[in-house]
């Protein structure tokens, strides 16, 4: 298993599919730079599955904004699939977000007057594809987290387990190369929360890139790696 820290010849490699060279994500708080994220190393392979664990305010979700494009780095360089995307114009990033990474988080962010289906088809709509083969993608999105019997309900017609299992089948109807999970079952009850997680590493198994963020070590005992933030920096448990 390889190092996920050394970064020596990783961005040149086959197998690299997120490297982070010397990254760090700095805010201002009125006249004072707060690092929430100090400069790091970290090389991603492709079917890695890998958990991060730490306190809350450790940069746990700065690192997950930071790989998945939401946030740009203040430092270093960030190579996703061999693009280097910490310089590219808002429009381009927006189509590589959309085109390579499924975010799934604590929250649901399900549009409320929409049907399970329609939430799922979002991302598809965003990429240009057509009507019918969105229906389709998302139909079978949703029946592989169960809820095929569930395609015409809105999220209030759902359980909290549901409406997650929604979601993430929204983060996969693009058959993205990247997973991002930020405390994917923090509102879900031990059952439910189970669901999820036997669905993301199936995914996983598959071949997917999975990342999630977790403070539960249940939770981080299903990934085949467990990593550790302490104070914005990242290294071994």
């Amino acid at each position: 298993m390889h190092d996920p820290f050394d970064i020596t010849d990783c961005a040149a490699g086959a197998e690299a599919l997120a490297v982070l060279e010397g990254v760090g994500r700095s805010y201002r708080s009125g006249a004072v730079a707060v690092d929430a994220l100090k400069p790091l190393d970290l090389c991603v392979h492709r079917g890695d599955f890998l958990a991060v664990m730490g306190p809350s305010g450790s940069g746990k979700s700065t690192l997950l904004h930071v790989l998945g494009c939401l946030d740009r780095p203040t430092a270093g360089r960030y190579l996703l699939n061999g693009h280097d995307v910490s310089r590219m114009p808002d429009r381009e990033l927006a189509e590589v977000r959309n085109a390579t990474i499924g975010f799934v988080f604590q929250r649901f962010h399900l549009l409320a007057d929409e049907s399970a289906l329609r939430n799922v088809e979002l991302p598809l709509l965003y990429g240009g594809v057509p009507r019918a083969e969105r229906r389709v993608r998302a139909s079978e999105a949703l029946a592989s987290v169960g809820l095929e019997d569930r395609v015409a309900h809105r999220p209030g017609e759902l359980s909290g387990g549901e409406q997650q299992r929604v979601a993430l089948a929204r983060a996969l109807v693009k058959r993205p190369r990247l997973l991002l999970a930020d405390e994917p079952t923090g509102n879900l009850d031990t059952a439910a929360g189970g669901r999820v997680l036997e669905r993301i590493a199936e995914e996983s198994r598959r071949g997917m890139t999975v990342i999630l963020i977790t403070h539960d070590p249940e939770v981080a005992a299903r990934a085949g790696r467990t990593l550790m933030m302490r104070d914005g920096t990242l290294g071994h448990p």
